[in-house]
């Protein structure tokens, strides 16, 4: 059985936001998503090229003066159908592939300061992403305060962006340890 292509559903939820170019989904996803799922152009375009043969969205085009055309994607009412049925799923198990895991777990075959390096770099990029997350956190938190329906939409982007804030803490707490055992082995 075939895998199914899930970013599909992550660009459908997207353009459910509002209708978005390549390019936008890919800015968007950068600035929401992106601590938990990753997007890049190699897989955005050919999944709306599927969204459209699909009937899942539809494109306008749009002439700009002294640029090249753009192209909008919006969701289409089957779009919605697809977007509602896939979320009232249960979501498949998470599929870890985290190579830092992997090289720490073989690193008995490495050097000693190549984890270590390894380890630091990790935890400083948690502290950076995780500086990220705390000012994203305030601005939805300022929108839940709004009401309305943005409120409500902020309101599940929070418990997401909450998610992340607990992993990046946990990683960055787990490298700092992992550091300090490595230093401390004989």
């Amino acid at each position: 059985m075939p895998k199914e292509n899930r970013s599909k559903f992550a660009i459908l939820g997207m353009l459910e936001f509002c209708p978005m170019s390549g390019y936008d989904i890919r800015k968007y996803a950068a600035l929401s998503i992106a601590h938990f799922w990753k997007e890049d152009y190699g897989h955005i375009y050919p999944t709306l090229k599927l969204l459209l043969d699909e009937g899942l969205a539809k494109k306008e085009e749009m002439a700009v003066k002294g640029k090249p055309t753009r192209h909008l994607y919006s969701i289409t009412d089957e779009g919605h159908g697809a977007l509602a049925a896939w979320l009232n799923e249960m979501p498949n198990p998470p599929n870890l592939r985290i190579e830092l895991l992997l090289k720490v777990f073989l690193g008995a075959r490495a050097k000693p300061e190549r984890i270590a390096a390894m380890l630091e770099a990790q935890a400083k990029e948690c502290e950076s992403t995780l500086a990220e997350l705390v000012a994203t956190e305030k601005h939805l938190e300022s929108e839940i305060e709004g009401g309305a329906e943005r409120g409500r939409v902020a309101r599940f982007q929070l418990m997401t962006l909450r998610y992340g804030k607990s992993y990046y803490e946990s990683l960055g707490t787990w490298c700092r340890e992992a550091l300090e055992e490595l230093r401390s082995a004989p």
